[in-house]
């Protein structure tokens, strides 16, 4: 008997569940338009990884005539467009499309009912734990809903600072964010877009080695160890960074920052060496299409 009690308690709940949300007062006239959203964004989030949840706040205001149902904030790494300061916000009555979204693989999503918090906090840390990486931007959508199902969208960007990070005795700072043109290391050969990208990161860069100007930098160059089919295969499944052309690729790359913060960031060259690991260490499965862009990134190791 006490078994049976328990499963329709537990059935009951399930169809609780599933159940649709109320219907608005039927004394509530639907205004037929969306929620204005408004929402701050500090300049720049600088999370200390030294700090357990260091956080940075978002400010968060919704003026409505009537209730808000359910809202949702979606964080994902930023692909193209512009970059920087650029804030983009929307107001509209539909959501991206599912093809958008099912193209990105979501790096923090949150949802609530209600009103969204006027100040929402967030430690930089993604749904499945992962930290944000250094000087990489990543767009922050926000979804209203109110109880009519009229829908707002608000679409910002949250600008990432260089993240130093203890490793023993040594600092390190890991940077997937400089574009290089394929297969070359000459930064002079990418977009005006992806220029101003780097101009952004590398100073980014410089700003926080004068932090620490007492400490000598080795700059490596890492690369992500993919090949085409055909010809390369055999080099590809040995797995060999010499073979594939990498490591010189990557040590030239590393080079190539080397000498930009000297001439343009005022960076002691003295402090400065470099190396090319090429695809020798990796922090992503290689074929992983969404994740191997990590493998492409360079590193900075201060010692004193």
């Amino acid at each position: 008997m006490k078994k049976i009690i328990v499963l329709i308690f537990a059935v009951s709940m399930v169809l609780a569940c599933k159940s649709p949300p109320p219907p608005p007062p039927a004394d509530m006239e639907n205004p037929n338009t969306v929620p204005e959203i408004a929402v701050t964004i500090p300049e720049l989030f600088s999370p200390d990884p030294d700090v357990v949840d260091d956080t940075m706040t978002i400010g968060i205001a919704i003026t409505h005539p009537v209730p808000i149902k359910n809202w949702a904030i979606e964080i994902n790494r930023r692909v193209g467009g512009q970059t920087g300061q650029a804030r983009q916000a929307t107001q509209s009555t539909g959501r991206a499309s599912r093809n958008e979204r099912n193209r990105r693989r979501g790096f923090f999503e949150l949802t609530g009912t209600g009103t969204p918090p006027a100040e929402w906090k967030w430690n930089g840390k993604g749904t499945s734990g992962e930290m944000v990486q250094s000087a990489t931007d990543y767009t922050f959508t926000l979804s209203v809903n109110d109880v009519f199902d009229n829908n707002a969208v608000y679409e910002g960007v949250i600008s990432v600072d260089v993240l130093v990070i203890r490793d023993g005795d040594a600092l390190r700072m890991i940077v997937p964010s400089i574009v290089f043109p394929a297969n070359s290391a000459d930064l002079t050969r990418v977009t005006e877009e992806e220029t101003r990208v780097n101009t952004r990161v590398l100073r980014l860069i410089a700003n926080a080695l004068n932090k620490f100007a007492d400490y000598k930098v080795l700059v490596e160059g890492h690369a992500n160890p993919t090949t085409p089919a055909g010809a390369k295969r055999d080099a590809e499944e040995k797995g060999s960074a010499k073979e594939l052309g990498l490591q010189p690729l990557s040590e030239s790359r590393a080079k190539a920052v080397v000498d930009y913060l000297v001439a343009n960031n005022g960076i002691d060259k003295e402090r400065l060496s470099s190396v090319g690991m090429g695809g020798t260490r990796t922090v992503a499965d290689y074929k992983d299409e969404e994740e191997n862009w990590k493998n492409r990134r360079v590193e900075f190791i201060l010692n004193k």
